[in-house]
């Protein structure tokens, strides 16, 4: 996003109430349109571009490169990924809800439409490998902008837009899926986002939350964050919002809350 903000001229570090609004218009339409570079320079072309882009990938770097005959299915598959974006599936899942015929086959063709980085896994952390590979991982598009053009939603999810354009920035900022980046789901069910890990150690907790205004929603996610911390010993805990920013003590555990602009430019 930093990227797209120096190319459309807008100070990162705003602090005058102008720049601010300024800042923030564009950060709302990264979230929900994406950076892709031909998208940031003419937003008049983002649904020809994108579903051009979408389909070039499904048709040349996927079905053409794994001789697949389903296109159909493959095409099923990638647009249910995408309404999915930031929950967690299992392969198994996905068959059923498909009727795909085979978790091999669903496995499979997952595995091929994240080789051109369409989509990532995440998995959940767990300390016991084996169970690790069992749990559901959760998936993540490469470009919020794919999800606003293909996504069957309603109404934009502005929720589940931030942790999507958050984790892409987790790895663009270098922490890898298989070793050092992860969700948690806690022993009552509650879930926190992001997991971070540095060798056996886990060195901090993200939780995502566009507006956390109400009482209710912020309880929720200090709870999962708490909970979380005790589990995993680990002290270093994040709230990430979309305008909120300060640090909080909760139940006994020091959190910091820090918005978006904040965040991008640490």
């Amino acid at each position: 996003m930093e990227e797209t903000l120096k190319y459309r001229e807008v100070p990162v570090n705003a602090e005058l109430p102008d720049e601010k609004a300024k800042l923030f218009i564009e950060m709302d339409d990264y979230l929900k349109k994406g950076g892709y570079p031909e998208i940031v320079k003419n937003r008049e072309i983002e649904q020809a571009y994108l579903t051009a882009l979408f389909d070039s990938i499904i048709l040349k770097d996927v079905a053409q490169r794994h001789k697949i005959r389903k296109i159909t299915e493959l095409y099923d598959l990638a647009d249910y990924l995408i309404s999915n974006y930031s929950n967690p599936l299992s392969y198994n899942e996905i068959a059923e809800e498909l009727s795909l015929g085979s978790v091999t086959t669903v496995k499979k063709f997952c595995g091929y439409l994240a080789e051109p980085y369409l989509f990532f896994y995440l998995p959940r952390f767990n300390n016991k490998l084996k169970e690790m590979k069992k749990a559901p991982r959760k998936v993540y598009v490469v470009d919020n902008g794919l999800i606003y053009t293909r996504s069957f939603e309603l109404s934009s999810n502005n929720g589940r837009q931030l942790e999507n354009m958050v984790f892409i920035e987790l790895l663009r900022r270098g922490y890898d899926l298989k070793k050092s980046l992860f969700y948690y789901r806690t022993s009552n069910d509650k879930e926190v986002d992001f997991v971070i890990r540095d060798g056996r150690k886990v060195t901090s907790l993200i939780q995502v939350s566009y507006d956390i205004s109400k009482t209710k929603t912020r309880e929720r996610e200090l709870d999962a964050l708490v909970k979380a911390s005790k589990e995993l010993k680990c002290d270093n805990l994040m709230l990430m919002t979309w305008n909120h920013d300060g640090s909080v003590e909760y139940k006994g555990k020091s959190i910091r809350i820090i918005s978006m602009d904040k965040w991008f430019i640490e």
